[in-house]
């Protein structure tokens, strides 16, 4: 089924079991922001007296500040909660790179649900949740995508960003890019209800910010990585003041529900407000973020929510302040957070809100946490007589230690199927140029990553024998010629080279001729990042494939080595051509 026709289906079910507004209330607007790798203590109002953000302090006593909020350990995860209001074990996605931050493309996002109901949705930032349609945010419900589809994108500065399906080069700061196609966004559908999502890069590495926000964090005497971070959470201060502003001349400000949250806990260790635990952990430093909710004149300023909320909340939360319903179907992990917004001491019912990644688990009740490590060792913290986790109880209570951990197997062993990342599609008219990155395949023999770990603009090197090979699943969704282009780098003495490729009973040999080493983007962070530049690649055809539909595998593999090496690949292009 084409997405187009899925799409249409999903829009006529949702319209018939839905109002399109309430009677004598017209929609409101939603702009949700999310920034990357900010932890709870990256504000002033959360008691961090070296940052400067009085912009977020001024819209958080706007807003209704959830005090005891909690999304998943890392990046792809708590995007994948967020958008379809389940655990994102549920939906497909076991990581962050290699395409295990694919979320299936069956999941219903909030943009799908709004999308039917007559909201124009954009999304502006990082997506990672998918590189390729249909899984991609014009593939998820979105009308219009400015950003990057993978977890990490190279350059802040003068960088090439996808406008929907297209690269296209940018130039400025990437946190007021973001913020400036928003606006327009914004502008061109203030007579209709939108929904724009807003996922900043930042604070996320590569640490690189205007130089006098740098200087400025280093002269209160912080170190280069702190100072660049607090540096670029500045900026996202900036832009929400330019944001907020806007709307405010447009006119739309008091008809627009504001929500902002982070994505996890801080990517270092700094204050946090007293937690234990960072990006990447199941304490609570790693996982509870701030959610601040704004709508002017409709919900109260400055309340304070210490009930339990999550990420896996925020979708059924705007579709009931959107008046609309949700489908049953979708069985959502997440509730609305309406009443808690709307009554003051709302008695939210007891619930326990989980975490996992990387084999290390939690669950998190309204008095206690018990963490659980890879190794199955247990701890239990009282939380509200010890919030900085410093002693385990698990010894002393047993009886709640084995309650508690009874209950997140019993969790993990319902959300955790067994989940296999899904093949890249190729042959879209949506997306008829779609790469095959060696991140996005496997490995085989002494193949390995320049930088690794196979994230998101690394390749692959050591291809030293006819024994290396490189494969990709994928799903070719159209009959069609298929043109096929290799990046890749060729030292001097590596001339002569010979590969082959296949596909179905398809075949492309070809030999390398020519030397061939790609320059590096240019480099502009303040704190060396660890890890090699993004290269500027060159497309070398190869030849052509006629394909049918059907699923395959594309192998790779060199059947002559004249030098030490074959060269190293960042990976392949497929551009799709009709039969005609």
């Amino acid at each position: 089924m084409s997405m187009y026709l899925r799409n249409l289906i999903m829009a006529v079910l949702i319209s018939i079991i839905m109002p399109a507004k309430l009677v004598g209330q017209s929609k409101p607007n939603f702009i949700l922001i999310m920034t990357d790798d900010q932890g709870y203590g990256d504000f002033g109002i959360t008691g961090n007296d070296l940052i400067e953000t009085p912009a977020i302090n001024k819209f958080a006593h706007e807003s209704v500040r959830f005090e005891r909020f909690y999304v998943s350990p890392v990046c792809a995860p708590t995007r994948a909660s967020l958008l379809t209001g389940r655990y994102y074990l549920r939906t497909g996605v076991t990581g962050v790179t290699r395409r295990e931050e694919t979320m299936n493309t069956e999941e219903v996002t909030i943009a799908e649900l709004l999308g039917a109901n007559g909201y124009a949705t954009g999304c502006f930032g990082k997506w990672h949740n998918g590189a390729n349609f249909p899984f991609d945010p014009i593939g998820q419900g979105f009308d219009e995508f400015w950003g990057f589809t993978g977890g990490i994108i190279r350059n802040y500065f003068d960088t090439r960003v996808r406008h929907n399906q297209e690269m296209v080069e940018m130039e400025g700061y990437l946190t007021d890019f973001f913020t400036d196609k928003a606006i327009e966004f914004i502008e061109t559908n203030q007579q209709q209800p939108f929904f724009a999502y807003i996922p900043y890069n930042v604070p996320h590495t590569p640490i690189q910010v205007p130089d006098p926000l740098f200087e400025k964090y280093l002269a209160k005497g912080l170190d280069e990585y702190t100072a660049g971070i607090y540096a670029m959470c500045e900026t996202v201060d900036h832009n929400l003041e330019k944001l907020l502003n806007r709307l405010e001349s447009l006119g739309i400000a008091q008809n627009t529900v504001v929500i902002f949250l982070t994505d996890n806990g801080p990517n270092g260790t700094r204050f946090n407000g007293g937690m234990k635990g960072k990006k990447g952990g199941v304490d609570e430093g790693g996982v509870r973020v701030p959610l601040w909710i704004r709508w002017k004149n409709t919900l109260p300023s400055n309340r304070i929510v210490t009930a339990l909320a999550g990420h896996i909340d925020i979708l059924p939360t705007i579709m009931d302040l959107a008046g609309l319903k949700t489908p049953d179907t979708l069985q959502l992990d997440g509730r609305s957070l309406k009443p808690l917004l709307e009554i003051d001491q709302y008695a939210w019912p007891e619930r326990n809100l989980f975490s996992f990644y990387n084999g290390k688990g939690a669950i998190r009740n309204n008095s206690h946490r018990l963490t659980v490590s890879r190794d199955d060792k247990v701890a239990l913290y009282d939380m509200l007589a010890d919030p900085a986790q410093l002693t385990d109880l698990s010894g002393k209570l047993p009886d709640k230690k084995n309650a508690l951990y009874q209950k997140y197997q019993t969790w993990l062993a319902e959300v955790n199927k067994e989940s296999t990342v899904p093949p890249i599609h190729l042959g879209h008219p949506e997306q008829p140029v779609v790469m095959l990155p060696t991140a996005g395949g496997n490995l085989s023999g002494a193949l390995k990553y320049k930088n690794k770990n196979g994230y998101a603009f690394d390749w692959a090197t050591n291809w030293v024998s006819a024994e290396d090979e490189f494969s990709w699943e994928v799903q070719v969704v159209n009959d069609g010629i298929y043109e096929i282009y290799a990046q890749h780098l060729l030292p001097p003495g590596s001339e002569g080279a010979q590969v082959l490729l296949e596909i179905s009973d398809q075949k492309v040999r070809q030999t390398i001729k020519s030397p061939y080493i790609p320059d590096p983007y240019p480099n502009p962070d303040q704190v060396d990042r660890g890890r090699l530049p993004e290269m500027k690649w060159k497309d070398f055809h190869w030849g052509n494939v006629k394909l049918r539909k059907g699923n395959y595998q594309v192998r790779l593999r060199a059947t002559k080595i004249p030098g030490e090496s074959a060269g190293e690949l960042y990976g392949l292009k497929v551009v799709y051509r009709t039969n005609n």
